[in-house]
């Protein structure tokens, strides 16, 4: 089994053989969300200033679990080699019109992000930020999305409040909203579990099944996987859900893809929640996912949530 450093010279000098100069490809470490910097290959068109990035370290863990190089290697050259397509958009970015029907947000936490945030228009919002970013292509492959920088309102002559009414609408088109039980999410883990046939994984996700899930806990997020606690801010999700069980929610900061909704009447001790919160983000979520150690509260009289 090969170092990460070897690894990320095979992915390098593997995609640079076989685009044969049509594509420069470099290495960078690319700052992520939470501060944190990513090993990526980027990669780009010579009519292009553009450069489509794409990290190694998720890579590198699947190399570590077993999938083969190559395997890995032809992956990487099918995400670049959407950039050969010609009706890729190269400059999407410069274009308003072309942007603005791909214009979405996302939720970050502030504080870890306050040199990332100085770069790009947000709103602040309790203790998080809204971001916005462009999606520049989507297959079967995965997407590919681009963030909105201070350098774009001035192009574009447009601000943040213009940001905010386009992403409010085509987030929810281009990331429909999932609402489901913990229950539901368990047994869709463990068919997959089935599919890849690891079964004494699989054996560990039905025993704590069996135990019982409290059928009053739900995730949120959207469709896609990605990006989900933005769903929050979809209008009237929070409010409909309340109405369903006639009480105020508790939002529980799973990540940045996902939160957790509890009916209020379910918690009996808020201080043990912000500690259990505080504690998964340490053990269980990756540093660059971790949205928040605080706890909110969802109001059905004021239809509004706050931060507890």
């Amino acid at each position: 089994m090969i170092r990460f450093r070897q690894f990320v010279a095979y992915m390098k000098k593997e995609q640079v053989s076989r685009f044969e100069g049509r594509l420069t490809v470099n290495v960078e470490k690319v700052k992520i969300n939470n501060g944190v910097f990513m090993t990526s290959l980027q990669g780009r068109r010579p009519d292009s200033q553009e450069w489509v990035t794409i990290g190694l370290d998720s890579y590198y863990m699947a190399y570590r679990e077993g999938m083969p190089l190559k395997q890995l290697a032809d992956d990487i050259y099918d995400m670049f080699n959407t950039l050969e397509n010609p009706n890729y958009p190269l400059d999407g970015l410069g274009d308003w019109e072309q942007a603005k029907d791909k214009i979405f947000y996302k939720l970050v936490n502030y504080e870890k992000n306050l040199e990332l945030l100085k770069d790009i228009p947000h709103i602040p919002y309790l203790d998080l930020a809204i971001t916005f970013h462009v999606m520049v292509e989507r297959n079967e492959k995965g997407q590919s999305t681009c963030p909105i920088l201070h350098e774009h309102t001035k192009v574009w002559e447009k601000g943040v409040d213009q940001f905010y009414e386009l992403a409010r609408e085509n987030t929810k088109r281009l990331f429909p909203a999932s609402l489901r039980t913990m229950e539901e999410v368990m047994i869709e883990i463990i068919k997959d579990y089935e599919r890849s046939k690891k079964k004494k994984v699989k054996g560990i996700l039905e025993d704590f099944l069996s135990c019982g899930l409290d059928p009053s806990l739900y995730i949120l997020g959207n469709t896609c996987g990605v990006y989900g606690a933005a769903v929050v801010l979809y209008e009237d999700i929070l409010k409909d859900f309340a109405e369903r069980i006639k009480e105020d929610i508790i939002i529980l900061p799973s990540s940045i893809h996902e939160v957790l909704l509890v009916p209020n009447s379910k918690v009996h001790d808020i201080e043990e929640m912000k500690a259990m919160v505080e504690h998964i983000n340490r053990t269980e979520v990756s540093k660059t996912d971790i949205l928040s150690d605080n706890v909110y509260l969802y109001s059905r009289e004021k239809n509004l949530m706050t931060m507890i």
